[in-house]
């Protein structure tokens, strides 16, 4: 078991927003990862060290707004805490392309116990296993992680998606259920491939995750329907930092199991809103 401290930080334009990071190292050389279980592959960004390894091929990915095709490298040895890997086959981003930071994805991820514990900024990694109740978990073949938000009138299928700054919500499933939302205002996303977009920012009405009621919170809505047309299991929902910083959340990723292990911002609905 070891700790990874969580580096978060706070969107100055709204600070229910965040980018959560995490420190580690390829070959020794020290960088700065947005923690992303959202992507399916870990991805570094060119500079005078990367440029050193040896192309392997090319990787096709289509982030929330924009697709991006990227070089692919062999990383000699990628560290984070206790994690550690010498097989990752990265995608190279250019700075100049938008912004775009390295990243650790699923690739890393999975095969380990993951406790994210938001009310310490840790991530608990391959810890005790947790108890009580436990969620089957649905991964889909690009290692998405997905879990379900519901309201009385409405039911989300959503992706948990640790280097989202903002919850998500798809155009298609905002236009269903209206009455979920209330406008607050606007925001400016930025997509794993750096690429940025700007979007109407809604309250969100309390769903309920995992047995717990969820404080309303700030989404911004937009068309997923490219992205969910590449997957099996399209998603109503990308659950960002809004939603994620609510709670502390443990993923067995060997066993296929999740939960809730303590809500952080515990709520009802007010009856006959939802």
């Amino acid at each position: 078991m070891a700790d990874v401290r969580l580096i978060v930080e706070i969107d100055d334009d709204d600070p229910q927003c965040a980018v959560v990071s995490v420190e580690g190292a390829v070959a020794g050389h020290g960088y700065r990862f947005v923690l992303d279980t959202g992507a399916s592959r870990t991805q570094v960004v060119a500079d005078a060290f990367i440029d050193t390894l040896e192309t392997s091929g090319e990787h096709y990915s289509h982030g929330v707004f924009f697709p991006s095709t990227q070089r692919m490298v062999h990383l000699p040895d990628l560290e984070v805490g206790p994690l550690r890997s010498s097989t990752i086959e990265a995608s190279v981003a250019v700075a100049s392309e938008g912004a775009v930071r390295p990243l650790v994805g699923m690739d890393f991820l999975d095969g380990h116990r993951l406790h994210f514990c938001f009310d310490l900024d840790l991530l608990i990694v391959d810890g005790t296993p947790v108890r009580g109740a436990l969620h089957p978990l649905t991964v889909d073949e690009a290692k998405h992680l997905y879990v379900e938000a519901t309201w009385p009138s409405a039911t989300a299928t959503c992706v948990w998606d640790s280097g989202a700054g903002m919850t998500i919500v798809d155009e298609a499933f905002w236009a269903r259920h209206k009455h979920l939302f209330r406008p607050v205002g606007s925001s400016q996303g930025t997509d794993a491939s750096g690429m940025q977009q700007s979007s109407t920012t809604y309250d969100v009405s309390s769903p309920m995750i995992g047995g717990h009621w969820f404080a309303p919170h700030h989404v911004a809505v937009l068309d997923l329907s490219v992205p969910n047309s590449t997957l099996a299991r399209p998603m109503d929902m990308i659950l960002g930092y809004p939603t994620l910083r609510q709670a502390n959340w443990y993923f067995d990723m060997p066993h296929r199991l999740w939960s809730i292990t303590k809500c952080l911002n515990e709520a009802r609905p007010i009856r006959g809103t939802n």
